[in-house]
């Protein structure tokens, strides 16, 4: 058992690779955008065209980091190892779970729960309490590959 990490996006997800394999950031979506959190093709607004009466293009910055933190829709895609209650946190780019907007799993007729908790803890194995982290639990009547999406601050 060796506790593991996927990074993407300032996100960071921590497992325990007995319990988790194939751990993927599917989606990550910033919700006051509308486009992927890395894409920021939305700041140039009219950068190189002109508007009516020669008014200069709108080119949006955040310099001062003020502007950061958003709500997030972020797919994380997995394979369970086994039918029992397994764990992943948040260590970084998270610091609130909203709620679960869906789930899949690959496993004919079998069923995946989700319970989610704000004070997981990064051990070795990651737990959903014992400390101050967002928390995933997902427990499948089967081993088996899925996804979670989830709604989320930044």
């Amino acid at each position: 058992m060796a506790k593991q990490t996927e990074t993407e996006n300032g996100l960071t997800i921590s497992y325990e690779d007995s319990e988790f394999s194939a751990v993927e950031i599917l989606l990550d979506l910033d919700m006051r955008t509308g486009t992927p959190v890395e894409e920021t093709g939305w700041l140039d607004g009219n950068a190189g065209g002109s508007y009516p009466g020669t008014l200069a293009g709108f080119n949006a910055a955040n310099t001062d980091g003020n502007a950061v933190g958003s709500l997030r829709m972020v797919t994380i895609s997995f394979t369970l190892a086994t039918a029992d209650a397994e764990v992943f946190v948040f260590t970084a780019g998270c610091s609130k779970i909203i709620g679960v907007v869906g789930t899949t799993l690959e496993v004919a007729d079998k069923t995946l729960s989700v319970a989610t908790t704000e004070t997981g803890n990064d051990a070795s194995p990651p737990t959903k309490t014992g400390g101050s982290l967002s928390a995933v639990e997902l427990h499948a009547e089967g081993a088996g590959a899925g996804t979670v999406t989830l709604l989320m601050l930044n």
